[in-house]
């Protein structure tokens, strides 16, 4: 008898205590895969062609021309944006859930380049526990699909994916 109940209350135990856990943020399934850019559009649903860059602190600006980046969300919870071959961020992401965001941990490659050591220096980056610097970017899902993307941007643009079979 006194087995059963120790072993009741152990199981008690463990229940409460892994309850709840991982329900805020996780590798959401529908994302896992490539996505396709299709279009930018503004609040009015009317498709942009370029956009305007100033970087604050920084002596650079230009000029956008709204192509991607072709997004890789994987299983393991890595993921790439290809910008073109050559400019591609890679790091950890996850789903949260109560925010609707995709939260990408864009970890930086050493040695740090300019634009990389900036944020370092000014405080928007984090230090992980072995020492690697990186960004947290959020990426606001207005919809999701099977085969359909839309994340919101500033002043409410919205990049449209699809889905690569």
């Amino acid at each position: 008898m006194k087995r059963t109940l120790i072993f009741l209350l152990n199981t008690l135990l463990i229940a409460v205590c892994s309850y709840g856990q991982n329900t805020q943020n996780d590798l959401k399934s529908e994302l896992i895969g490539t996505w396709e850019f299709v279009e930018l559009i503004d609040a009015q649903n009317k498709k942009i062609d370029t956009i305007f860059h100033n970087i604050p602190g920084m002596a650079k600006a230009g000029w956008e021309i709204p192509k991607g980046p072709l997004l890789r969300y994987n299983s393991d919870g890595t993921y790439a944006k290809e910008f073109t071959p050559e400019n591609i961020d890679t790091g950890k992401w996850y789903y949260d859930k109560n925010k609707s965001s995709i939260i990408h941990l864009l970890y930086y490659d050493k040695p740090y380049d300019e634009f990389a050591q900036y944020l370092i220096d000014e405080g928007h980056a984090r230090k992980d526990d072995n020492g690697d610097y990186y960004e947290v970017i959020t990426s606001t899902v207005d919809e999701i699909t099977a085969d359909t993307l839309v994340l919101v941007e500033r002043d409410d643009r919205r990049r449209i994916y699809k889905k690569n079979q």
